[in-house]
């Protein structure tokens, strides 16, 4: 994440400074800003990233507790259950209900007797393209000077030696070269005795689960070559017993090692439901527009015993909804409410692939194209490595992709409330992180609607159980949520609803 600033210094203190052409300071809007609070951001906070919820995975238990911990939230608030404009859509009072199908990561085992071996701890694979059991009776081992192309392996399973090729994970581009090469040889499938394999998964993140909306066709990955299973090689020394004395690293000739072992193949699916949770607060005479705030609440569940509490990724932007949504249910309720509409929306299965938020845009609950504009949180706790030592910072990821009207209006917000550098490093369209797609906002965007992601940045705690709430800076939560709050604030009551005026990409 060292990527320098590539728009300019220029564009980076646009937010630096009241600027004459923004409107003066709208003390409405600064009233109800003042109720979101850092005691309160960091309050709910501890709850949603506490260990009691789980990890907060897709469809499980954590997910729900969080689901029914945000309804609570926004019935306390006084805004009212969600009605259901579209007959057709699928809400219950708070909750929009979406059917995922899982499956399981690590569907190939090897079995021997009583003792099954598993992904992610005997065995490492990084493809699917086993679909059927099979009993392995004979190996055909080659030794590092034994080049496939040269010997029978059409429709073999080869075993190789990982040691001879290197160690650790240096071992890996020679061993693609004689992936390729047995590729082009035709053989079935390669097993590679692997030395410490489990210190190698360690330092891997291994998803639990690979989940896709049950409306959804699955997918069908294309074929990339030959399957290759990682053994690790106490294990790989048992399933060849005597045969490990013909395994040498001076020998050139393949050998035939008799076995006997069987590779189990698990297809089950499992079909679980999964909430985004939604608060309306109903617009005045211009109640048929809606403004959209999003922020995923899931994160990736329990691994190996310990929670993965995803403080910041995302209990931040999730707390941030709370309390913009209690902000605007407030002014609402002292006969100061929004002219339009703002819809405030924690959806759940972004970690799994932007699920939730692919739902809505699919199935809205009301229609896209009365949605003006949807403002995104994703990570705003923290900071990353670039800004370490920077005055108070946001990223700005997709302001001016589709309308200048939406820019326009984040840096007003910015400019008048906040006074946050915003940073539009990862906007670029070039961003090799490709962040504008990796975030609720993109299913939006891709719909045609102005979408903007503000995000802080990745951190060495990203997708790891080091993501706790006592590493979240409560005053840059607080900023950060300020602005977002207030950048709705001046989109749901300006007189000109903003407009498209950018190409939409796909």
């Amino acid at each position: 994440m060292n990527h320098r600033i590539l728009f300019g210094t220029s564009q980076l203190i646009l937010g630096l400074f009241p600027l004459a052409l923004y409107a003066q300071v709208d003390r409405l809007a600064l009233r109800f800003a003042n109720t979101i609070t850092e005691q309160e951001l960091m309050d709910h906070l501890r709850v949603i990233a506490s260990d009691a919820y789980l990890g907060r995975d897709t469809g499980k238990e954590g997910q729900k507790l969080a689901a029914a911990y945000l309804r609570d939230q926004f019935s306390n608030a006084g805004i009212p259950p969600v009605p259901a404009p579209d007959p057709n859509s699928i809400v219950d009072g708070y909750f929009q209900r979406f059917d995922v199908i899982e499956k399981k990561t690590g569907t190939i085992a090897i079995k021997t007797g009583s003792d099954v071996y598993t992904y992610g701890k005997e065995l490492l694979y990084f493809q699917d393209g086993l679909t059927a059991n099979r009993s392995i009776t004979e190996l055909m081992y080659l030794p590092l000077a034994a080049k496939g192309s040269s010997y029978p392996v059409n429709g073999k399973i080869v075993l190789l030696n990982a040691s001879e090729l290197g160690s650790g994970k240096a071992v890996f581009p020679a061993l693609r070269a004689r992936m390729d090469e047995l590729q082009r040889a035709g053989a079935d499938l390669v097993l590679v005795r692997m030395e410490h394999l489990r210190d190698l998964t360690g330092q891997l993140h291994l998803g639990g689960s690979q989940m896709r909306l049950a409306d959804q066709e699955p997918r069908i990955p294309e074929p990339t070559g030959i399957q290759m299973i990682l053994v690790d090689a106490p294990i790989m020394d048992a399933l060849i017993g005597k045969e490990r004395k013909r395994m040498g690293h001076r020998g050139r000739k393949p050998r035939t090692m008799h076995v006997q072992f069987d590779l189990v193949v698990e297809m089950a699916e499992k079909r679980s439901t999964a909430e985004n949770v939604l608060a309306f607060i109903e617009g005045t005479d211009k109640k048929d527009e809606v403004v959209i705030l999003t922020a995923h609440y899931d994160h990736v569940g329990v691994q190996d015993g310990v929670v993965y509490n995803g403080a910041d990724d995302n209990g931040t932007g999730t707390v941030a909804m709370i309390e913009i949504a209690q902000a605007f249910a407030q002014a609402k309720a002292a006969g100061h409410g929004p002219r339009r509409s703002v819809l405030v929306m924690t959806v759940s299965g972004e970690e799994k692939g932007l699920l939730g938020s692919r739902y809505y845009s699919e199935h809205p609950v009301f229609p896209l194209q009365n949605t003006v504009a949807d403002i995104n949180i994703d990570m705003i706790g923290r900071r990353d490595s670039t800004h370490l030592h920077s005055q108070p910072y946001i990223y700005v990821i997709g302001s001016d992709r589709l309308s200048s009207g939406l820019h326009r209006a984040i840096e007003q917000s910015n400019a008048t409330y906040t006074g946050l550098l915003l940073d539009y490093t990862f906007n670029a369209e070039d961003d090799p992180n490709r962040f504008y797609y990796r975030s609720d906002h993109y299913n939006f965007a891709r719909k045609g609607v102005p979408s903007v992601f503000f995000f802080s940045g990745v951190h060495e705690d990203y997708h790891q159980p080091g993501d706790d709430v006592e590493k979240i800076d409560p005053e840059l939560l607080h900023q950060r949520t300020l602005l977002a709050f207030n950048t709705a604030w001046i989109l749901a009551d300006q007189e000109n609803r903003i407009v498209v005026d950018k190409p939409v990409k796909p």
